[in-house]
């Protein structure tokens, strides 16, 4: 038992269900759920429990960083740096913890390691002994991710991870530019979310942005799409873009072709975060640079091809003779 007469397992099958169902907006049994797991950590940050509060809290992390009720992301915030500074600079003899190579995907054990870690009898087969993990450094740099996925950006020190919602996002792209959308899917309004995103995208963002948006200029452009109004939106996010490669140029020998659209999605979507950019210069930037991949004046030349192509389709859809509306 560790609170009250709810036994661990139970407490473990609660917060997995928060975070497989995350995007449940304003869900009150949901935040019911989380706060008082808050209100146990704070309770105590540096105990002997620490470890299954703040395990609980990244488990339902994914929910805070989605759309939470009000009051209980301060809550959780509060309680993770609670234990993050109790706990980080307690003296250890251990030459690594298991937080450093915590990715995302490895939230869907942690359940089951939940329920194993309080049990010592119970068979252990993790990559990293138990001792390491129920260690209060290890604990704190737990409490540190599941910061970094409510607040993403804000723990360095952790490994990086897309934002809650981007896998979604990349998925539902991806099968829209491949031409089978997902059931639901409104193929004007996910044109002109992209088409906002690029227009809201602060500096370091918009490249990555950018390329989100060439990616579906060319879906947008296809007999795929009739409707007008979500072109006319993606031709202006992209008309407002280019100012800001005015200046843009390169000394560059040449420049990587893009994959194929719904790669290309993809790619701008995780560069166009810290965690996706610091993803891609870990795995991926052996293979492509991120400076050639993100080159302004590439950049620039495959918005105005966009724009081209969006406007030939714009006309052809209103009747136009072609090119009546290009600038």
């Amino acid at each position: 038992m560790i609170a009250d007469d709810i036994p661990l397992a139970e407490l473990a099958r609660a917060w997995e269900e928060i975070r497989e169902d995350y995007d449940d907006f304003h869900n009150e049994a949901y935040d019911r759920t989380v706060l008082e797991c808050a209100a146990r950590l704070a309770a105590d940050p540096g105990g002997a429990s620490a470890y299954v509060w703040t395990i609980g809290l990244l488990m339902t992390a994914p929910y805070l960083a989605w759309a939470p009720g009000d009051g209980v992301v301060p809550e959780a915030r509060a309680a993770l740096a609670a234990a993050d500074s109790a706990l980080r600079d307690r003296p250890c003899e251990h030459e690594t913890h298991p937080y450093r190579e915590h990715e995302a995907e490895f939230d869907e054990d942690l359940a089951g390691q939940l329920c194993d870690l309080a049990d010592r009898d119970a068979a252990w087969e993790e990559n990293h002994p138990r001792e390491q993990w129920l260690c209060p450094r290890n604990v704190a740099g737990l409490a540190r991710i599941a910061l970094d996925v409510i607040e993403p950006g804000s723990a360095p020190d952790v490994p990086p991870r897309l934002p809650v919602g981007a896998r979604e996002t990349i998925g539902t792209l991806s099968a829209m530019l491949h031409g089978y959308p997902d059931p639901g899917t409104d193929i004007g309004e996910e044109i002109s979310c992209q088409a906002g995103e690029l227009r809201s995208a602060e500096p370091a963002d918009r490249p990555g942005r950018l390329l989100v948006a060439l990616a579906v200029s060319w879906y947008a452009a296809s007999d795929f799409v009739r409707n007008t109004s979500a072109i006319e939106e993606l031709i202006a996010a992209l008309e407002a873009t280019l100012p800001h490669h005015a200046d843009a140029t390169c000394d560059h020998d040449g420049h990587p072709t893009l994959p194929s659209s719904p790669d290309t999605a993809a790619l701008g979507i995780m560069l166009s975060t810290p965690g996706g950019r610091a993803l891609y210069e870990r795995d991926f930037a052996h293979r492509t640079p991120s400076e050639l991949l993100l080159c302004p004046a590439a950049l620039a030349d495959g918005a105005r091809r966009s724009l081209r192509a969006l406007a030939a389709r714009r006309d052809e859809l209103l009747g136009r003779p072609q090119g009546a509306g290009c600038p």
